[in-house]
């Protein structure tokens, strides 16, 4: 039995204008990104942001930082319940005239979220790279971190 392939690895409507470009490349495996010290210049940016009942982020602050544009290709991975969109020509989705992120709904299920949920967005420019953190995975790695500083406390 066949199982049908998932409607995140078809692609949308491509508009004429991106249909017109330079042939795709060969597509290269994606690595999840290497997350930079949020201490640096030039570091990876945090936002909240809310999505609506479409899907839409409703911070075009990341978007702006890392550059996207109308057009843009999108390739959109989910590692456990977080999407990694990177910006790369063989992209399935394409950045719409107003630039902002939309998470399709077979990503947003995957994810679970719906509208009106916050979500942490890690913006990182140097690797061209989106990471959007549902709340349920910010919920997780806060009680890690409190559970090393309550370690860090019993052995002072």
């Amino acid at each position: 039995m066949t199982r049908p392939i998932s409607s995140v690895s078809l692609p949308g409507t491509v508009p004429s204008s991106a249909r017109a470009r330079a042939p795709m490349s060969a597509a290269a495996p994606l690595e999840l990104p290497f997350l930079r010290s949020l201490g640096t210049a030039g570091g990876p940016r945090l936002s909240i942001a809310v999505m609506d009942a479409g899907g839409r982020l409703q911070d075009q602050g990341a978007v702006t930082a890392l550059g996207w544009s109308a057009g843009d290709r999108l390739l959109i991975t989910l590692v456990r319940t977080s999407a990694v969109i990177h910006r790369r020509t063989d992209g399935v989705f394409v950045m719409p005239r107003k630039p902002y992120v939309c998470l399709p709904a077979t990503v947003r299920r995957a994810c679970g979220v719906d509208a009106g949920a916050r979500l942490l967005l890690v913006a990182d420019t140097e690797q061209d790279v989106l990471v959007v953190h549902p709340e349920s995975a910010v919920q997780a790695m806060l009680r890690t971190f409190h559970a090393t500083l309550a370690t860090t406390e019993e052995a002072s």
